[in-house]
C-alpha cells in the first residue's frame, strides 16, 4: 500500500505521487501516521468500518492514524499521497473526511512532494505546512460517502450495489433477492444507514458516476451508463443529490505538482 519511509523523524507532511492500475485494491490496513490523499486524475474508494468515501480530483480525503481502511482505485489514476506525522495529525481531526479541493489547497499539497521540499529552506517548508494545516482544518466537507450496513441480511446486497450499481435495474429487483420482508429491509436500512434503500442506492449511483467522470468519461456517456434517458435528467438528479453539477465534481481545480 502507498506509504513513505525516510531516515530520522517523520516530517510533518511528506508527499509522493503514485499511478495505480485501474481496479487495483488494498485490503484492510492502518498506518501509524495520517494520510492526506488527492487525485490529479482518476478516483478511488476508501472504505472504513463505518462508511465508504469517494475521492475525485475535486476532493481530498483525510485518513487519521490507526484507522482501519481499504482502498479500491478507478481508472486513469494519478494520486498524491501525503504522509502526516502523528503529532501533526492530531491537529487535523480524528475522523475520516472528504474535503472540497481549492486551488490553494491543491498547490499546498503539491508543495509537499519531495522535489519541492528538498529545494526549499526548512523554515520555508514550515510556513507552507502551517498554511496547509489551516486550509485542511477550514476546508468544507463534501457528502461523498455512504454508510455500509452491517446486518448480514442486507450487507451482501449493499456490497453488490457498491461494486456495480449498473447491474441493478430497479430498487425492487435489487431488494427481491434479500431473504427478508420488504418492511424488514426498509427498517434495517434506515436503522443502519439513516437512509431508505432507494435513497441509499441513489447515493451509491452518484458515487459510481463520479468515479466514471473522474476517469474521463463524458457526462452523456455516464448518464447512459447509469440508465438515464438524457444527460439533463442525470444532471438534475446529480444536482439534487449533491448540490453541484457533474462537471463541477469531475474537474481538478489547480496545479498538482
Amino acid at each position: 500500500m502507498p506509504t513513505t519511509t525516510e531516515q530520522g523523524p517523520r516530517p510533518r507532511y511528506l508527499g509522493e505521487t503514485i499511478r495505480p492500475a485501474a481496479g487495483e485494491r488494498y485490503g484492510w490496513h492502518s498506518h501509524e501516521f495520517g494520510q492526506l490523499i488527492s487525485a490529479a486524475s482518476g478516483s478511488m474508494y476508501v472504505g472504513t468500518p463505518e462508511r465508504v468515501l469517494l475521492l475525485s480530483p475535486a476532493m481530498a480525503v483525510w485518513i487519521p492514524p490507526d484507522v482501519d481502511h481499504w482502498m479500491r482505485y478507478g481508472a486513469n489514476n494519478e494520486m498524491l499521497y501525503v504522509d502526516v506525522n502523528r503529532r501533526e495529525a492530531s491537529r487535523l481531526g480524528a475522523q475520516c473526511r472528504v474535503m472540497a479541493m481549492t486551488p490553494l489547497l491543491a498547490a499546498l499539497i503539491g508543495a509537499t512532494m519531495p522535489a519541492g521540499t528538498h529545494a526549499r529552506a526548512p523554515r520555508h517548508n514550515e510556513v507552507l505546512h502551517d498554511l496547509l494545516r489551516q486550509e485542511l482544518v477550514s476546508a468544507a466537507d463534501v457528502p461523498l460517502s455512504v454508510v455500509m450496513p452491517r446486518d448480514r441480511r442486507i450487507a451482501g446486497a449493499a456490497g453488490a450495489a457498491l461494486d456495480d450499481p449498473r447491474a441493478i435495474g430497479s430498487t425492487g429487483a435489487w431488494l427481491a433477492g434479500i431473504a427478508a420482508s420488504r418492511k424488514t429491509v426498509e427498517r434495517l436500512f434506515v436503522a443502519e444507514t439513516g437512509m431508505t434503500p432507494s435513497r441509499w442506492l441513489r447515493h451509491v449511483r452518484v458515487l459510481h458516476a463520479i468515479s466514471l467522470l473522474a476517469s474521463g468519461d463524458k457526462v452523456s456517456a455516464v448518464a447512459a451508463d447509469m440508465g438515464y434517458e438524457s444527460a439533463s435528467a442525470f444532471s438534475y438528479m446529480f444536482r439534487r443529490t449533491l448540490g453541484m453539477s457533474p462537471s463541477d465534481v469531475g474537474n481538478a481545480t489547480g496545479p498538482r505538482r
